[in-house]
């Protein structure tokens, strides 16, 4: 379950990387390894992290072994559009 406070964690995460990739400010690259990690970027942080990629009805939901169905139902209609250049 993510909280308001992992939103604003994510968000935060989001203006360093727009500020590591647009103007090279690459002293925050450990930062945000760290950062990414936190919430399972890599297939070895999710196993760190004892995640659980659970693909049915062709959505796939990222959760722990407890995920509900209502967070999975919630969580199927979240989209990502990607930047403009």
């Amino acid at each position: 379950m993510v909280t308001d406070v992992d939103w604003q964690f994510l968000l935060d995460t989001a203006r360093m990387h727009h500020e590591f990739w647009t103007r090279g400010r690459w002293e925050f690259g450990a930062e945000l390894r760290l950062r990414v990690a936190k919430f399972g970027a890599t297939p070895e942080d999710r196993s760190r992290l004892r995640f659980e990629i659970d693909i049915s009805n062709d959505i796939a939901v990222v959760g722990t072994a407890n995920t509900s169905s209502r967070n999975a139902d919630r969580h199927s209609r979240w989209r990502v559009d990607p930047v403009p250049p």
